[in-house]
């Protein structure tokens, strides 16, 4: 028995999450078996397409466990369907007088095994068309092409409840019937025109929820109120009344669904971001964070609730005990930047609602709408209040359809990523289907014979591919090394006795490795080749991979073991390295890294490598990249008493081998996870000669020695430092001639004088000393001061005493406007200031702050 597969699906394009229990089972419903013929399973799953059901159902979920059982071209319906019944009513004893089925009308195969082997009474068996009863729905209509056929579902029969339509039957939404199980008999190959032709091996898919079957069995309707929840949605309800405020019952079984969801999702490696996977995990987090703003609370409380997911969890899933306090981290980063963002954002959004009112732009107002609620993530409902404070019901009523328009057109988008249809079946450019797996030799031969199993011209198979074609090649053996895990392809030649074929690129489709690249002469299937990786380009790669199991273990060693992996890439260029670390290092810790490497590659250690069961590589304490997905065998690279990681790449002998480690860079990749991008061997010398060259080039223009550059930068930076002093004097000089000007023109708003004005060329010390002279002038006095030279610009806010006793307060006055511009800054109440790298942009929104310190002025 095996663990559940992950959510995040390996060597699959198709599809963000792992979104039905037949997912991992994709290469053996293609013809690729692999030592088995049948499989049940409990899999996890996540879909986005029902989102809007969540909470409104009883039974609609993000993520969801699927029971199935499968078989490829192994036993069919009379089978599945026995056995489905079998477990239904003898193992789980449910009365067999409560459970209705439906089959697909033209399926008379199915419909007679259920009356005349089952023997369930005729009026309990209803046939239904293809876009209740056919996998994919209504494909022989609308497609797409690929594996299809007819299904079988059985439902619970809640009993008789007050629904009108004398017919009430599965089909019916009155809520008496609860579908439990799905049997896909998949037995055609759709074609062109609809054309349904039957497989030479016919398959068996059947999913059933436990979400569904467990409320079943315990007497529930609505699954939030079985044990899988009930412990969630108490949580969720003494948090929450913690708080002295309460949420509706479709607010609490959002938070109890995606909290389930986002769990899993980052135990199963994915990081909240704005694309992709990521995106969709953020998404759930901060819908569920904008439930609870709305309701009153503004502190991070979500993150609390991951330790009871595990709890209810941990028994099917012990993995999530290990990585539960990772994940509330996670959380609480992105519930801390969305209630940060909200406090930021809700008054930017009045200022841009005001902006299209006063210049009659209603048509923008949609756009507007779905911008705040997509990019920045405020809550919809609060969105629409706002606007309707400011427009007629009318054009709210426009603008909601934009933006209902634009919604629909993000789920489509979403559900090309997430949706179970024909696509998945896709098997890349080239069909591989009844080829053999490869076998890799590239660990320890970087040549070698091999025989052509088939050749590929425009992703059709033919026996020969010319002179001059692209094309792809399955060898029997390979020592190209397929990319995976984050090491690039391996590139190189296979040569025939009639022409050479240049590899550009190595994939790997359900263990069988394709080779594409370009043909000189000719190259044919079944004949022997001499097939040879660019050895040169391989030892770069290799280096790199493995220092970055040096840089893991040197990160742990400078930071801490909460450094865990998530993500990198090696090519022959460089390395790129992902981790978890809370913020980012500092030169001395990033220097102590690389530090820590070198010390490594000194030793010059043996780099060993040995092939195990996962159980016994989980007992040598060797480290797993959480987001991989692994197999009974692993392999485990141990470098000396250092590093000892799950490893399927490419690695050198020794350290020393590697030569020498450079960092080029580090940032942050998201809220959480650090990026150091790095260099080694001849990678890592031409950084150091090219920062030598830079170093030259300085003394050069100084007129000095390389060793004497910093004090002669030093000397002229004081140079620079004292002329822009004399400067910024003058500037104040004439500043103070035209003061009484400025001041002249300054509105009077309630009892305050507003004085807002741009001073070009300025800097922040002349900013601070006009402030100080306007407050002589004006005892009640609000003064926001810009100032811009080419490169930056500078921001001051100045607030009198008298107004700062009556609540308002300059360093909330400038969060709020620095978002316009992109700058930084805080302050105290009485004075605030903020930069910026472009001052064009500050000088472009200098009206639009106004606007923000007038409105405040007016409350």
């Amino acid at each position: 028995m095996a663990a559940s597969d992950s959510l995040v699906p390996k060597d699959d394009p198709t599809v963000l999450f792992t979104t039905a229990g037949m997912q991992q089972f994709k290469p053996q419903f293609m013809g690729h078996l692999t030592g088995f013929t049948r499989a049940a399973t409990s899999q996890k799953c996540l879909r986005t397409d029902d989102l809007p059901e969540v909470g409104v159902t009883d039974f609609h979920h993000t993520m969801f466990e699927m029971l199935g059982n499968f078989s490829f071209g192994d036993y069919f319906k009379r089978e599945a369907i026995a056995w489905a019944w079998e477990f239904l009513t003898t193992v789980m004893n449910i009365p067999a007088d409560k459970l209705w089925v439906t089959v697909n009308k033209d399926d008379e195969e199915a419909y007679g095994i259920w009356l005349n082997d089952i023997k369930i009474p005729a009026h309990r068996v209803v046939k239904l068309g293809d876009k209740s009863n056919f996998w994919p729905s209504n494909a022989r209509l609308n497609g797409p092409n690929g594996p299809c056929g007819p299904c079988s579902e059985i439902f619970f029969d809640w009993g008789v409840n007050d629904c009108k339509d004398p017919h009430c039957g599965p089909d019916c939404n009155c809520g008496r019937f609860c579908e439990i199980w799905n049997l896909v008999f998949t037995q055609f190959e759709r074609q062109d025109g609809g054309v349904l032709v039957p497989l030479p091996a016919k398959n068996i898919d059947t999913g059933m929820g436990l979400e569904r079957l467990t409320a079943v069995m315990q007497g529930r309707k609505n699954n939030y109120e079985s044990d899988l929840f009930t412990g969630i949605m108490g949580a969720i309800a003494q948090a929450v009344a913690a708080e002295k405020t309460q949420l509706s019952l479709k607010e609490t079984r959002v938070i109890a669904d995606h909290i389930r969801a986002v769990t899993f999702g980052l135990c199963d490696g994915v990081i909240p971001s704005n694309e992709g996977r990521g995106y969709v995990m953020r998404r759930l987090i901060v819908d569920m964070v904008n439930i609870l703003i709305l309701a009153g609370i503004k502190k991070p409380l979500v993150y609390r609730l991951v330790s009871v997911v595990v709890e209810v969890m941990q028994g099917p899933y012990p993995e999530l005990v290990g990585k539960r306090e990772d994940i509330a981290i996670s959380v609480k980063r992105v519930e801390e930047a969305v209630i940060k963002l909200n406090a930021e954002k809700v008054p930017e959004f009045l200022l841009e609602l005001e902006r299209i009112k006063a210049e009659a732009r209603e048509e923008g107002l949609g756009e507007l709408m779905f911008r705040y609620r997509d990019t920045f993530g405020l809550p919809f409902d609060l969105i629409q209040a706002k606007a309707a404070e400011k427009f007629s019901g009318a054009v709210l009523a426009k603008a909601n359809a934009v933006v209902e328009q634009m919604m629909n057109d993000q789920k489509e988008r979403s559900r090309a990523g997430s949706k179970m249809q024909g696509e998945v079946f896709l098997a890349g450019e080239v069909e591989t289907k009844g080829y053999p797996k490869t076998v890799f030799t590239g660990y320890d031969q970087p040549s070698g014979e091999a025989q052509v199993l088939a050749v590929f011209v425009g992703g059709k198979s033919v026996p020969e591919a010319r002179d001059g074609e692209t094309a792809a090649l399955v060898l029997d053996r390979s020592p190209f090394y397929a990319e995976q895990g984050g090491q690039a392809a391996d590139t190189g030649f296979i040569k025939s006795k009639g022409g050479i074929f240049e590899v550009r690129d190595t994939q790997k489709q359900s263990d069988v490795f394709v080779h594409s690249g370009t043909v000189s002469g000719s190259i044919k299937a079944g004949e022997t080749v001499t097939a040879s990786i660019d050895g040169e380009r391989r030892m770069a790669i290799t280096r790199n991979h493995s220092a970055t199991h040096l840089l893991q273990a040197a990160l742990r060693q400078v930071l801490g073991e909460h450094v865990k992996q998530q993500g990198s890439l090696v090519d022959a260029e460089r390395l790129r390295f992902d981790f978890t670390n809370p913020k980012g290092l500092t030169k001395d810790e990033l220097a102590r890294t690389e530090a820590v490497v070198n010390s490594f590659i000194r030793r010059c250690d043996v780099v060993n490598k040995k092939v195990m069961t996962i159980e016994q590589a989980q007992q040598t304490g060797a480290l797993a990249f959480f987001a991989e997905k692994y197999g009974e065998t692993v392999r485990v690279v141990t470098v000396g008493d250092h590093s000892k990681e799950f490893c399927g790449g490419t690695h050198l002998d020794l350290t020393g081998q590697i030569g020498l480690f450079k960092i080029i860079s580090e940032g942050a990749v998201a809220q959480g996870i650090r990026r150091i991008e790095a260099a080694t061997g001849t990678g890592a010398l031409d950084l150091v000669r090219a920062k030598e060259e830079q170093l030259d080039k300085a003394a050069a223009i100084l007129k000095s020695s390389a060793d004497e550059v910093a004090s002669r930068v030093e000397l002229q930076a004081k140079r620079v430092k004292d002329l822009q002093k004399t400067v910024s004097g003058l500037n104040f000089e004439l500043i103070k001639v035209s003061l009484a000007e400025v001041i002249a023109r300054a509105e009077t708003v309630g009892e305050a004088v507003f004085v807002a004005h741009l001073f070009p060329g300025a800097d922040m010390d002349t900013l601070r000393r006009v402030s100080d002279l306007i407050k002589q002038k004006c005892p009640t006095v609000v003064a926001l001061l810009a100032a811009t030279v080419p490169e930056e610009g500078a921001l001051l806010l100045a607030v009198s005493d008298d107004l700062v006793k009556k609540g308002l307060k300059a360093g909330d006055l400038i969060a709020r406007i620095t978002p316009l511009f992109g700058g930084s800054g805080g302050g105290r109440p009485n004075m605030a200031q903020a930069g910026c790298k472009d001052s064009r942009k500050l000088a472009d929104v200098f009206a639009n702050a106004a606007q923000i310190v007038k409105e405040s002025l007016k409350l």
